[in-house]
């Protein structure tokens, strides 16, 4: 719609709130964000302060997370909501995203728990910035990584407001399940979500399955990061400033995020686990496909409300059985089980014996064995931004 934020309009205002992380001065946001402060007031805004780490972990602090910004001359009616993510010189940001367990969110369905005890330390600081609903029609939400999720979390909240909501993210991590994305991207309406994303950024890749992005089996942007595996710069504001550069949403490149049905699952995992197959090692493009030919599989069988419940062990555990029910199903799912697993491995630069029996502790093995190098990939990737 006509008010929506430019791509570079959003760009801007994402990267604008790290310059908040520990100045408290409104000035140094309003310089870093030139053409957002033609239509909104950064200088008279309301620095965000928010807790991180570990609960009450020795090495949590409090520390500058963005602002909210009132709208001028023909956004007057507007709010601004500005949320970051990661920054090189935080150790404390990133910790909060060691906490993949699950709880309730804002509207009732499973999200991340980091995240949303971050958006939950933040809302009131919002909610009291924004001021009163009745003179307010549209409120802005942005953020980049970890601040993208928030941002997800806290538009979420400010639904009850009965303002139209505009949400832009950058490089985010999931913030919840699916039925929690399936809901917002109903609530909030998929033309009224802007996610961007670099294909060789890993951070939107996690947290792993069941998390989901948003909107949901919609349109997001994603753009074509520099090389071919994953990549630290990919991550970077800076980065995406440059990706998204003057273009209009509708400007953007929308490019095939993995196999968009079953069938072409089935067909690309059969490429990928054939002898002398394509290299896959490290490949971001070969972490996306897996990740989402599982979702594929798994919506196959008709995964539900085992999923639902959270914890490390109980994922791996509900997900090996499932799978392993499927291969016991039909000869078709078996193969297409089994090559998901050669694939895997193949990312991992292993190899997989053709005899070998598939058993839910097996299956459970090599899960759990892509889940950790995900996450460990994922936070070397927040460890050089930190150096």
């Amino acid at each position: 719609m006509s008010n929506d934020l430019s791509p570079a309009q959003a760009a801007e205002i994402a990267d604008s709130a790290y310059a908040l992380r520990l100045s408290t001065d409104m000035v140094d946001a309003a310089t870093a964000a030139p053409t957002a402060r033609e239509s909104f007031d950064l200088m008279g805004g309301t620095r965000l302060t928010g807790s991180t780490g570990l609960g009450s972990s020795p090495i949590s602090q409090r520390t500058g997370f963005g602002y909210v910004a009132r709208g001028r001359n023909a956004r007057e009616r507007e709010r601004l909501v500005s949320i970051r993510g990661t920054f090189k010189t935080s150790a404390y940001d990133w910790l909060s995203n060691l906490r993949m367990g699950g709880v309730t969110g804002p509207s009732g369905y499973t999200v991340h728990a980091g995240f949303w005890a971050a958006a939950q330390s933040l809302l009131p600081q919002i909610r009291q910035a924004i001021g009163s609903p009745a003179e307010v029609s549209t409120i802005h939400v942005v953020g980049h990584s970890l601040g993208g999720a928030i941002a997800t979390l806290v538009a979420d909240s400010l639904g009850d407001l009965g303002c139209r909501l505009q949400l832009y993210t950058f490089g985010a991590p999931r913030a919840g399940l699916e039925p929690h994305a399936q809901y917002l991207t109903r609530r909030l309406g998929a033309d009224a979500i802007h996610r961007v994303y670099h294909d060789t950024d890993l951070v939107p890749m996690v947290p792993v399955y069941p998390y989901s992005h948003m909107p949901w089996r919609e349109t997001a942007y994603r753009m074509k990061g520099p090389g071919k595996l994953v990549s630290i710069e990919a991550h970077l504001m800076p980065q995406y400033r440059r990706s998204v550069g003057d273009a209009t949403w509708h400007g953007l490149p929308v490019l095939q995020e993995g196999p968009d049905s079953f069938e072409q699952a089935e067909a690309w995992l059969g490429v990928a686990a054939a002898v002398g197959g394509p290299s896959m090692m490290l490949s971001a493009t070969a972490l996306r496909w897996i990740l989402r030919a599982l979702d594929w599989i798994l919506s196959a069988l008709g995964h539900g409300a085992g999923l639902t419940v959270l914890g490390g062990a109980t994922i791996l555990d509900t997900l090996a059985r499932l799978l392993y029910s499927g291969a016991l199903q039909s000869l078709r799912l078996a193969a297409m089980i089994r090559n998901l697993i050669t694939a895997i491995m193949r990312f991992m630069g292993r190899t997989v014996a053709a005899t070998v029996s598939i058993t839910v502790a097996f299956v459970e093995y090599v899960l759990g064995m892509l889940f950790r190098v995900v996450s460990t990939m994922a936070r070397q990737a927040v460890d050089v931004l930190l150096r």
